[in-house]
């Protein structure tokens, strides 16, 4: 006896009703485990309603809220980001103020304007108000479409901030001999070959023995946006890397542990990022070194490169620059050294033209009337 209409179906013998339905091209049979019509037709409805439901959230066709959408994203991409710590905060914050049940097909340019002037009410740089509102609601919105949602074209380029560019410090030789002077002798290694290579700080301490090919002089290094490159070590680099061989079995820089948990003391561990920052700030405040950053030991590199060569592509290689746009901020320091240049080579003497000033014919009225 089958219901064609319903999908439900009892076999001859069989006490429980049985269905067979397709929803939305997906084809479901079994039993409905009811004995009674009645209680496999309430059964089925119910099925459809379920199975529909979860056939169209997992397509992607099914109208998505914010709150769908960001935790989605969050599960497919946010959380295996290495800013997921700070990223995770900053969604929070996006949640609350567009509303987790706003659907995300109604978001517009005008709920993008109010997002960014709330996020600068808070007082932050406009750095932070990129970084927290604008990208990581356009990276939900990219990810949307693939997801087949309805999204509205926005104009990102209007919502982006412009972003004052950072200071590019050079370090002095006398600077540099202050630091080293001041740092603790266990980090010296580290900090030279920050200094003779320009690499960046996350990419120094991460570096290990099985990236360092003596042979070639390269060094395999995951750099900005875990893009691996392939870098190559000056004689300088390669000194250093051969002076740190055997203290640890895995990472090329480490340092003694002066209050290990549960260790010996003095045991090497490697260098983390922020250990190296801390140690940094320490010993620039012993140094009276106001202002030095660490990263400025990346921009002394490639000032001192570009001034060596006046190669910027050279430069850029070095530091892992994917746009040559990036690297043109120290094509400055040329010019300052050509100003500098011309200045010394300008001659001591007054010009002639300012020991004798042409006298305007105001001035030679005026003194012709004061002679009568």
């Amino acid at each position: 006896m089958r219901d064609k209409v319903r999908g439900i179906y009892r076999r001859k013998g069989d006490d429980e009703w049985s269905y067979d339905v397709v929803i939305l091209g997906h084809r479901f049979c079994g039993s409905t485990g009811c004995t009674e019509k009645r209680r496999a037709e309430v059964w089925i409805t119910k099925f459809r309603e379920e199975k529909r439901a979860a056939i169209k959230q997992l397509s992607g066709n099914e109208p998505m809220t914010f709150g769908a959408a960001s935790t989605r994203w969050w599960n497919e991409r946010g959380q295996h980001r290495k800013d997921s710590g700070s990223l995770e905060g900053y969604l929070a914050l996006m949640q609350s103020r567009i509303g987790m049940k706003t659907m995300i097909a109604t978001i517009d340019d005008n709920t993008v304007t109010k997002l960014v002037a709330l996020r600068r009410a808070d007082g932050v740089s406009p750095s932070t108000v990129n970084r927290s509102m604008t990208e990581p609601l356009r990276a939900i919105l990219t990810r949307a479409r693939l997801w087949k949602q309805p999204v509205q074209v926005i104009d990102w380029s209007a919502h982006k901030l412009k972003e004052p560019e950072g200071i590019v410090r050079e370090a002095s030789a006398g600077e540099e001999a202050k630091a080293f002077a001041a740092l603790r002798p266990d980090l010296h290694a580290v900090t030279r070959f920050l200094l003779v290579t320009g690499w960046r700080r996350a990419e120094v301490c991460r570096l290990k023995w099985a990236d360092v090919n003596f042979e070639t002089g390269f060094a395999t290094v995951v750099g900005k946006g875990d893009i691996v490159h392939r870098r190559p070590l000056p004689a300088a680099a390669i000194a250093i890397l051969r002076g740190e061989e055997g203290r640890h079995a895995e990472f090329v820089f480490t340092y003694k542990v002066k209050h290990p948990n549960g260790g010996d003391r003095g045991a090497r561990q490697p260098i983390l990022p922020g250990t190296l920052s801390t140690a940094w700030c320490r010993m620039r405040d012993a140094a009276g070194l106001a202002g030095l950053r660490l990263h400025d030991l990346r921009h002394t590199t490639a000032t001192r490169v570009l001034r060596k060569t006046g190669n910027l592509v050279a430069v850029q290689k070095a530091l892992g620059h994917s746009r040559i746009s990036t690297t043109q901020r120290y094509a400055h320091m040329l010019a300052e050294d050509v100003r500098a240049a011309l200045d010394a080579a300008a001659p001591v003497a007054v010009p002639v033209a300012a020991q004798n000033p042409v006298k305007s014919p105001e001035a030679k009225a005026s003194k012709a009337g004061k002679g009568k």
